[in-house]
């Protein structure tokens, strides 16, 4: 499998059907222009695309952020030339920041592997992760008001169907800072370590868990979640995801006959890389 060679991003297989992604801009504590925006998305387009990738961990380089959001030095230096696209759609992929936060029925699993600031779209790329996984000194928040701008690439939708009204408003209306034991007593990350462990590999943990099951089942699971969230009718979202292009693809997969073969044998269940989907779910 070859992998891409993006210009802000560092690419790696650390285990069998895990793709890492490191957010390589370690002077700008992470934060990404609108050309790493698009850069990612694509990088998530490709991931999708990709059958022998199962799960996908992002990380930021440096040791000091995951990721600080927007690179608001960029954009500023944009206004003052009379060049300022960074707020319009052209700037900002469909997908949202990153091209993870405003994402739709993607099928792969994606942890965040936290270690220091995830602010603005780092945290609204954080609200998309399936797993999210911190270091004791990270820092989240929605700064954005503080600086005269707006959450408008998803998360705040995400952050309000994840907590309640009042919390929301605190942390989006003021703009403070969440530790990260507070992001999980809000039920907004599953795990935080002590600073200076090795938070990839505590991402890996998790991503070994996932990719040890079926990824036909993983990602129909998947699929039936962002269903669940983006539908108004539970029993609607249901229905559809049992028509689904991915539910077919599950029933007609190998890795479903192989499942039970491998239950009714006693053994352990040896998965292949799903079929393709005819359709992209990006």
């Amino acid at each position: 499998m070859q992998l891409p060679s993006p210009k802000f991003f560092l690419l790696s297989i650390p285990e069998p059907h895990v793709l890492l992604i490191t957010i390589n801009r370690p002077k700008q504590f992470n934060a990404l222009n609108p050309e790493a925006n698009h850069e990612l998305s694509g990088i998530f387009d490709w991931a999708e695309q990709t059958d022998e990738i199962w799960c996908i961990i992002l990380t930021g380089t440096g040791g000091k952020a995951f990721c600080a959001g927007m690179d608001l030095v960029n954009w500023n230096k944009e206004r003052e030339n009379g060049e300022d696209k960074q707020g319009t759609e052209s700037q900002m992929p469909p997908t949202g920041f990153g091209g993870l936060s405003n994402r739709g029925l993607a099928r792969k699993p994606v942890i965040a592997a936290v270690d220091g600031y995830a602010l603005g779209g780092g945290t609204e790329m954080v609200l998309a992760c399936n797993i999210v996984v911190a270091t004791k000194k990270s820092k989240f928040g929605l700064p954005e008001v503080k600086r005269g701008v707006t959450i408008a690439a998803g998360g705040l939708a995400r952050l309000a169907r994840a907590v309640s009204y009042q919390l929301v408003s605190e942390i989006a209306l003021t703009g403070r800072f969440l530790t990260a034991d507070e992001f999980k007593k809000y039920d907004l990350a599953n795990e935080v370590v002590e600073d200076g462990t090795d938070i990839v590999q505590a991402a890996l943990a998790w991503a070994k868990k996932i990719t040890a099951n079926s990824p036909d089942a993983v990602f129909i699971t998947k699929y039936g979640i962002m269903l669940a969230l983006e539908r108004a009718s539970m029993t609607e979202a249901t229905h559809e995801w049992m028509a689904s292009e991915e539910a077919v693809a599950w029933r007609n997969g190998e890795n479903l006959a192989e499942g039970l073969a491998a239950f009714a044998s006693k053994r352990a269940p040896v998965w292949k890389n799903p079929a393709p989907l005819r359709k992209s779910k990006l």
